[in-house]
């Protein structure tokens, strides 16, 4: 078997790659929509690459499926659409015919008391058309429904999901070629289907809307049935999505979905600030955080301010359950997780125990009285340093060794970099912006960080800091 000639014709010798493709839709996604019959897996002992004429037809066969099923679509909305107003034209005739042969009939009986009923005196045409139609109204009535047969499920090939109809195929594999054909006419957002093209206009631009539907168990209105579904899974524990490399579970599918490009895919979100990589462009916009001081959310009950919502809400439960937290070895109550992990680490662990010297709980109590006794046995691996804690070994070997200059300097045409941000700001305040950000209102000193000014306060105008 020659590998270097073309997967699909195997005549010509193959340039392109089949499974790595800079285009928006991947040559194997194309394959596999255009040709059913041809199976196309990695490392599956075939040819992986095709030629440039097969890729030119490839693309054109790809490109004509998509007009065909676009057309087909529009053609069976028109049909309908000529369906729907013909069956009100006809039902609307036979209202009207009905209701003057009812007049017909008041007015001859009114004339003649001893006549016989109005279907016996109407014209023989007219009686056989009447019942002709009449006879279809109820036939119409009386047929019963075609039997559906449940269609074969189609599973996509790059995911292996089961998917009930092709026109449903095509919009989950939107999913893997990121097409995002419908745009939203308020703004410029774009999706993959009509119908979270619908929600989102619903949701975001529409103003009158109301939550309709109430949970029963916590309260919360959501504006569709679909999210009350998606929120009961809170209550009852369902998780329905699994991973299928690390078969972690999920409440909703975009979740298992986010959760899965940590297994395939690497971090191509770059913060411009600090260079640290993320997974996704939401996490990326959340980090930007770290690089600014404003705090648009405030706490209504004691006023302090934080910079993501999150971070109130967990706030916000100290007001509403101060003591929610209780030791199951003492009884001790706390108002953080946190703070109750703390606790039973530094007294109901295994390893916990009283220091006499500096008469103190603490987690572990044999690293501790290495403070005491002098000992370090932690080595550093690239110099002669040793440490008695490891939180101090790591923060040396990251600010001595390994991210000496994760952070650059800011101002053009300095090429120094700093393991820190504080590091690098008093770099800047100090040899670039020349002056001191920090001055001290006791006295006419200044000073480049903050806790240079708390230690001259403490020692130099014996001011106990709050």
């Amino acid at each position: 078997m020659d590998y270097k000639l073309c997967r699909l014709c195997y005549e010509k010798e193959a340039s392109s790659s089949i499974f790595q493709s800079e285009n928006e839709v991947q040559t194997i996604i194309k394959i596999v929509y255009c040709c059913k019959s041809v199976s196309v897996q990695d490392n599956d002992g075939l040819p992986g690459n095709i030629c440039s004429s097969c890729d030119r037809e490839l693309e054109a066969c790809y490109q004509f499926l998509q007009k065909c099923e676009a057309s087909d679509i529009k053609l069976r909305s028109l049909l309908t659409e000529t369906q729907t107003s013909r069956n009100a034209q006809t039902d609307y005739y036979l209202k009207t015919e009905v209701k003057n042969e009812d007049i017909d009939d008041d007015t001859h009986h009114a004339g003649d008391q001893h006549s016989f009923p109005f279907k016996y005196h109407e014209p023989d045409k007219l009686r056989t058309e009447n019942h002709e139609k009449y006879e279809a109204i109820i036939m119409r009535k009386r047929t019963p429904r075609r039997m559906k047969f449940k269609k074969e499920e189609l599973i996509c090939s790059v995911c292996a999901r089961k998917c009930p109809s092709a026109s449903a195929l095509v919009v989950h594999m939107r999913i893997h070629t990121n097409e995002k054909p419908y745009q939203c006419s308020l703004c410029d957002k774009r999706y993959k289907d009509g119908g979270t093209l619908k929600r989102h206009t619903e949701r975001n631009h529409l103003q009158h809307r109301e939550r309709r539907f109430i949970c029963e168990n916590c309260g919360k209105g959501f504006y569709s049935k679909s999210d009350i579904t998606i929120h009961m899974r809170v209550h009852t524990g369902e998780t329905p999505y699994t991973c299928s490399i690390c078969f972690m579970r999920f409440t909703q599918i975009s979740a298992m979905l986010r959760h899965k490009k940590r297994h395939t895919e690497a971090k191509t979100h770059v913060c411009s600030i600090c260079g640290k990589p993320f997974w996704t462009k939401e996490e990326l916009k959340k980090h930007h955080s770290v690089h600014n001081d404003v705090r648009n959310f405030e706490c209504p009950i004691c006023n302090v301010q934080f910079k993501q919502k999150s971070n109130i809400k967990k706030h916000m439960s100290i007001h509403a359950d101060p003591n929610r937290y209780v030791c199951n070895y003492c009884g001790q109550t706390f108002n953080l997780k946190g703070n109750l992990k703390s606790h039973i680490n530094r007294k109901h662990s295994a390893k916990s125990g009283y220091c006499n010297i500096c008469c103190k709980n603490v987690s572990n109590i044999e690293i501790h009285m290495w403070r005491h006794t002098g000992q370090r046995p932690l080595k550093c691996e690239f110099c002669p340093s040793s440490f008695y804690e490891m939180k101090a070994l790591a923060l040396h070997i990251n600010f001595k060794h390994k991210k000496t200059d994760r952070f650059k300097c800011t101002m053009e045409g300095c090429p120094l970099g700093f393991p820190s941000k504080p590091m690098m700001m008093y770099h800047i305040a100090k040899f670039h912006d020349m002056r001191t950000p920090y001055p001290c209102d006791r006295c006419s000193r200044g000073f480049y960080r903050k806790n240079d000014l708390s230690r001259h306060k403490i020692g130099t105008h014996k001011e106990r800091l709050l």
